[in-house]
This record gives structure tokens, C-alpha cells and sequence, in this order.
């Protein structure tokens, strides 16, 4: 079972239909439910998380379910392999101690993503691949623990993964289908190894 966090982008649904085409059954819930719903789920087999998109900044947020569940996997009490997609990148870098502020101009679109670290997530993947993104912030350095896993020209943190924990994240948007190979990347997540981020 994945659990999909949906912060409120329009892509959210999206994330759902590639996980159970991939032959994994996801269910999703709103960033601002109540975290006990998460720990009973978690009792019911949930394996990984992914928190989506969404408009919002998570510098002027108030908590809600995404930022807890980023400080309890932060803080050990949960120990699954978490995806971030744009908001959920900016989340898990900002619980993570990075600076997360607005890029030097929006992004919204088509654009040249380089990857610099294949690892896991990239398996497979072409070094370069033209993906759908769509933000306003963006994160400014990366958290302690974490390596870089892909740039572009107008972003230096593209995606990101902890060296030890299964934390991986994503400025980008795989679930589009306008992004290449983001299917891909999605089924790398989804298959990764759940012991360790490389």
C-alpha cells in the first residue's frame, strides 16, 4: 500500500493512477487530516509515502500532515521510503533544516532537467530528460545528510536523496505525463530497496 499525501496540486490524482498501474495500490489523504489517522494506517501495511505537490509555501504553512510525517521519518518513528514531489521536495529539505525560498522567477512548463547522480531513483534514466514543472519556490541548499541527485539551468536542487535513510525528492513532476521517463522514476521509487537511500 503507498500512502499519497496530497497537498493540494491538481496532479495528486495522477500520482494514484501511476502507482496502481505500476501494480501497486495507493490511497491518498489531505494534508490537513489528522496525523492518528496516519499511525492507524500504518498498521494496515502501508510501505512507502509520497507527498505530492501543491500551491503552497511551506515556509509561511502552518504544520500540517505533511510536515509531521517529515519530522517523525526525520526523527526515526517512521522508517519508510518517502517520495517528495515539488511541495513535498520543499517540505522534506525545509523539515530537514535547508532554506527553502522563491527561485529567481517562476517556473511553469517544459524544462531540461541534468542528472548528476543516477542512484537508484534515475536508474535507467537518460543524464538528460525534459520534464513538467510548475513552482514558484525552490529549495536554496541542500539539507545535512543529503546528496544531489539532479540540476537544471535555472534550479541547482532538481532532486535529492538522504545518504541513509530511503528519502528521495523531486522539484519536478514524474506523475505528468509530459515529463520523460517519469514513469520510471515513479517504478524506481516504488521498487526501491526500503533499507537504505542509495
Amino acid at each position: 500500500m503507498i500512502l499519497i499525501i496530497d497537498n493540494g496540486s491538481q496532479y495528486t490524482h495522477l500520482i494514484k493512477r501511476n502507482c496502481r498501474e505500476l501494480g501497486f495500490d495507493a490511497e491518498m489523504l489531505y494534508n490537513k487530516a489528522e496525523y492518528p489517522q496516519v499511525e492507524e494506517l500504518m498498521k494496515s501495511g502501508i510501505a512507502r509515502i509520497i507527498l505530492s505537490g501543491g500551491p503552497s509555501s511551506v515556509y509561511s504553512d502552518p504544520p500540517n500532515l505533511s510536515s509531521m510525517i517529515c519530522g517523525n521519518v526525520r526523527d526515526g518513528g517512521i522508517r519508510l521510503p518517502m517520495l517528495g514531489i515539488c511541495y513535498g521536495h520543499q517540505m522534506i529539505a525545509h523539515v530537514f533544516g535547508a532554506n527553502v525560498a522563491k527561485g529567481a522567477s517562476a517556473e511553469y512548463g517544459l524544462g531540461e532537467i541534468a542528472i548528476d547522480e543516477e542512484d537508484a531513483l534515475f536508474a535507467g534514466v537518460p543524464k538528460r530528460i525534459r520534464a513538467w514543472v510548475s513552482h514558484f519556490d525552490e529549495v536554496k541548499d541542500l539539507p545535512n545528510g543529503f546528496v544531489k541527485l539532479a540540476h537544471s539551468e535555472s534550479c541547482a536542487i532538481e532532486a535529492m536523496r538522504h545518504r541513509e535513510k530511503p528519502i528521495f525528492s523531486v522539484q519536478f513532476h514524474p506523475e505528468v505525463w509530459h515529463t520523460e521517463h517519469g514513469e520510471d522514476i515513479l517504478r524506481n521509487f516504488l521498487e526501491s530497496p526500503a533499507e537504505s537511500g542509495g
